[in-house]
């Protein structure tokens, strides 16, 4: 299984599976050459190969397609965090505590029904109500919401300017419709009602289909007037057969060679567009030793050959990553223009026992021994079936053997490694860093000392469990700021901690895997016209759905 790295966080992006899809159709039509022009197939649902029916858009296990059906107040780009205005028109920070969403008029239920910014202020309170639906951790932060005339206000505990970005991505529902469920943690809402620009056609154990809802504000910019969402298998060759077969208009999956084994299949209308979505990295436990000190470090970092790594791990497909923590080239604006290579490190081995030497080990018989006379050894652990990862521990197990540490990888079920780096008991972990489109959050999630709890009390992030005071102020400052030049240098100060403190070793960038058909549709996202991730799984949906047109 390939693992894409689009997460805020090393669960996160664990969380996002890169599975494929058995093309079973249960509907009138289907994507293997009889559907009709309108009709657009998404690789999507996880089924193996049975469906859940559940259109909750605040239960993790909801069905994908529920992205078409409610819509949010805005979505930032996961590519470089700007905004496109859904429901609200925009946004403003009146203070750094107060944030006012103007929400746009004139929009619909797919019921008919006036969509109003009560419908907004419901939502936020009904999250309130049920903690359980509040995955974004919306009132940890705000204590209050209320609207006036067009605007909803938001009011928080304390200055946190950048959580406007999971503020904007919270799905509305109808008041009219909520309000009388019984209890909406349990409520599979089989029969949703949305803004957005597609409602429930036909739902099978091993299909279903949405329409295009023709009241949509903005239905002018639907070109499909029926999207498909198959269930997908677990066989990863299976999947792989279905999407070269040409099944499916939108795929997302990682295919090795992918040039011969898809766009060489029909060469006028496939294409794909792997961009990175996250980073993939060496996280060490920075509470024992010898991960705690900056000159061990160091030396890790300055002993691998990223491209090398990269090459084994996505076949290339994408390089190495930039230390300063920032997805390069997505977010060149923020990059810290004193940064020696923009960050990049290159493999030096002789700096590399330099480092090694100053942290109190040296080298005999080419094994890199500590004062104690015992050789530096390390664990890696990862998910045993995330392909890609192993394959880069593998060959960082080589790299790092060349310079005498004795390193080894254990491979579990995930279950197992997440509880690993929650708790703080593993040595070395892989996992992704980083994808969500703003650094402040990226940042804040890896390395706030407020997720550093104690070895054997879990935590969310900031897994290998950094403090530094100066990070902390930053984020604060972050907090804070209003102003680009303000957020600008704050920023440029955590990228100087990632580069010369080395709290995570970053090695290459993870891919977001999208394959696409212009038989149907185009318009897709590109390198040409990069305005999302070809992610087929979150709020990109929305965003493809209102850019593509009929071919």
């Amino acid at each position: 299984m390939r693992r894409l790295s689009h997460a805020k966080s090393m669960t996160i992006c664990a969380a996002a599976a890169v599975l494929a899809l058995v093309g079973v159709s249960c509907s009138s039509s289907s994507n293997n050459g009889t559907a009709g022009s309108g009709t657009l197939t998404i690789q999507g649902d996880s089924g193996n190969p049975t469906l859940v029916e559940n259109f909750n858009p605040f239960q993790g296990s909801q069905l994908h397609g529920t992205n078409l059906i409610y819509e949010p107040l805005e979505i930032p780009s996961p590519i470089d965090g700007t905004y496109t205005p859904f429901l609200a028109t925009g946004y403003k920070f009146t203070d750094p505590k107060t944030l006012v969403y103007t929400i746009r008029q004139g929009v619909k239920w797919s019921d008919g029904k006036d969509f109003t910014p009560a419908d907004v202020v419901f939502t936020f309170n009904l999250l309130k109500k049920y903690p359980a639906l509040d995955g974004k951790g919306v009132w940890q932060q705000i204590t209050a919401v209320s609207a006036s005339g067009n605007d909803v206000t938001l009011n928080f505990s304390t200055p946190n300017v950048p959580f406007a970005i999971s503020i904007a991505q919270t799905e509305i529902v109808p008041e009219h419709l909520w309000t009388n469920m019984a209890d909406p943690t349990k409520d599979p809402n089989i029969n949703p009602v949305g803004t957005g620009p597609f409602t429930l056609g036909a739902f099978a154990p091993t299909q279903y289909s949405l329409k295009k809802n023709p009241t949509y504000w903005q239905a002018d910019k639907i070109a499909p007037s029926e999207v498909l969402f198959p269930a997908q298998a677990s066989n990863q060759s299976t999947n792989q057969l279905d999407v070269v077969s040409g099944k499916f208009d939108w795929s997302y999956n990682f295919l090795p060679d992918v040039k011969t084994t898809y766009v060489a299949k029909d060469p006028a209308h496939n294409q794909y567009w792997f961009p990175p979505g996250g980073t993939i990295a060496l996280y060490l436990n920075l509470t024992k030793r010898p991960y705690s000190d900056v000159n061990f470090r160091k030396g890790l970092s300055l002993a691998l050959d990223r491209p090398t790594i990269a090459l084994k791990a996505v076949n290339g497909y994408l390089d190495q990553a930039s230390m300063s923590g920032l997805i390069l080239p997505n977010l060149n604006k923020w990059l810290d223009p004193s940064l020696p290579n923009q960050g990049n490190v290159k493999q030096d081995t002789s700096a590399a026992q330099a480092a090694f030497t100053q942290a109190g080990y040296t080298s005999q018989g080419g094994k890199l021994v500590g004062k104690d006379g015992k050789q530096a050894s390390m664990t890696i652990v990862m998910p045993g079936n995330f392909s890609d990862w192993v394959a880069a521990a593998k060959e960082v197990v080589n790299q790092l053997g060349s310079v005498g540490i004795n390193a080894s990888l254990d491979l579990p079920q995930y279950a197992q490694y997440s509880q690993s780096i929650q708790a703080g008991t593993f040595d070395a972990a892989i996992g992704g860093f980083g994808g969500s489109g703003d650094p402040y959050t990226d940042y804040s999630l890896a390395l706030s000392s407020s997720f550093a709890t104690p070895v054997n009390t879990p935590t969310a992030n900031n897994f290998e469990r950094f403090k530094d005071s100066s990070v902390d102020q930053a984020l604060s400052t972050l907090a804070s700021a209003t102003d680009s030049s303000t957020q600008m240098q704050a920023t440029y100060t955590l990228e100087q901690v990632m580069y010369t403190k080395i709290p995570i070793v970053l090695m290459y960038y993870g891919g977001s895997w999208g394959l696409f058909s212009t038989k149907r549709f185009i318009g897709w996202p590109s390198a040409a016209n990069p305005y999302t991730l070809p992610t087929s799984y979150n709020n990109s949906l929305l965003t493809v759905l209102t850019h593509v047109t009929k071919a």
